[in-house]
């Protein structure tokens, strides 16, 4: 860790990276902690460990920041892991990823903005933009083919996943929207004409979003009594036998399918680079930053992490304000960021952060080789 602009005395630290995943978790992490401290380690420096997409390898595909990942042990692994850290006076830096979250049905936040649009709670908490201001609509590029030809070729179907209308494309879904369920039924309830009106407006107000809420626990209900009076798998079947009412019902959503070639031509949120399953949050929002660093504040009260590692800090829409909001957190912590600083570039000194990862220092040594 090098490169410090905080003001004022730090002392060196000695850092080793632990990699975690499924196949090394936080208690196979605990289990190397004698070996380095023998070895004069004073910090590790864990990789993400908050809930990532199953299986991850990394864990910067965050699809909850407020749990520890499940595959990782838990949140009682966690504890089992901080108090062997303590035991042997060993700190904790922690990675974090401020930047980005994955784009996936896994990510509850994300579900829900796909589900209900500019009527979800979490509607302002991803960097979307829309090219027509009057159509809430999400550009999703991952399919294997064109829309039309997967359409014909019977690759999308509806099906009732965990007791939730979705729409199946091999291994993704996405949620249908609660207007679009009139769909299933040959006369439809009040409550979906309502839902309809409102999903034509851009900007929900207070009454709006109440309302909106209110039709959608009607329409919830009369589904769930559809289905429990065996009606729902038949009309499942209908629309997925038909070919121009299934494209029908998805034009109704919230967002739209494409191609996995139309990405860098449609795909309205921002992603990290270019890929099109990791989508930008809106940390800039108190809001935001607030319920995504939630589980992070508590670590921090209750003493259990030293410092923490800030992955992309160039991809946030105002660095500096972040680093203020998070140095409030972690007063008298350490804040390194993943600044990758060109040749003569130095570290912004209004940053109150302690230094980079030193990705500039193995720059200049890997130099000497050329």
């Amino acid at each position: 860790m090098s490169g410090a602009a905080q003001p004022g005395p730090r002392s060196w630290i000695a850092t080793y990276r632990l990699q975690l995943h499924a196949d090394f978790t936080l208690a196979d992490a605990g289990k190397v902690l004698p070996y380095l401290k023998e070895l004069g380690i004073s910090h590790v420096y864990l990789s993400p460990c908050l809930q990532a997409m199953r299986g991850s390898q990394h864990g910067y595909d965050v699809t909850d920041p407020r749990r520890i990942s499940e595959d990782l042990g838990g949140e009682a692994a966690w504890t089992q892991f901080v108090a062997s850290a303590r035991d042997r006076a060993v700190g904790i830096l922690l990675d974090i990823v401020p930047n980005h979250m994955a784009a996936t049905a896994q990510n509850p936040w994300w579900d829900d903005v796909l589900c209900h649009g500019p009527y979800s709670r979490y509607c302002q908490y991803f960097d979307i933009r829309m090219a027509v201001p009057s159509r809430f609509c999400v550009h999703i590029c991952s399919l294997a083919r064109p829309y039309g030809e997967a359409l014909a070729a019977g690759e999308l179907n509806l099906e009732v996943l965990q007791g939730q209308l979705r729409v199946r494309h091999y291994d993704n879904t996405w949620p249908l929207s609660p207007a679009s369920w009139s769909a299933l039924f040959d006369r439809a309830d009040p409550c979906f004409a309502q839902l309809e009106r409102l999903t034509q407006v851009d900007s929900p107000s207070e009454p709006q979003l109440l309302a909106y809420r209110a039709a959608v626990e009607k329409a919830t209900q009369i589904v769930k009594d559809f289905a429990h009076q065996g009606g729902l798998p038949a009309a499942i079947a209908d629309i997925n036998s038909d070919r121009d009412r299934l494209d029908a019902l998805l034009q109704r959503q919230f967002y739209a399918l494409h191609g996995w070639k139309l990405a860098g031509e449609l795909v309205n949120y921002r992603r990290f680079f270019d890929i099109s399953t990791l989508v930008g949050i809106s940390t800039e929002r108190a809001e935001v930053f607030t319920a995504a660093h939630e589980r992070f504040r508590k670590m921090i009260a209750a003493g259990e992490i030293d410092g923490l590692r800030v992955d992309h800090p160039d991809g946030l829409r105002d660095p500096r304000e972040y680093f203020r909001r998070l140095r409030e957190l972690l007063p008298q912590g350490r804040i390194y960021v993943e600044k990758i600083l060109d040749n003569e570039e130095q570290l912004r000194t209004e940053w109150p952060v302690d230094g980079t990862v030193g990705y500039e220092f193995l720059s200049k040594v890997n130099r000497l080789w050329m």
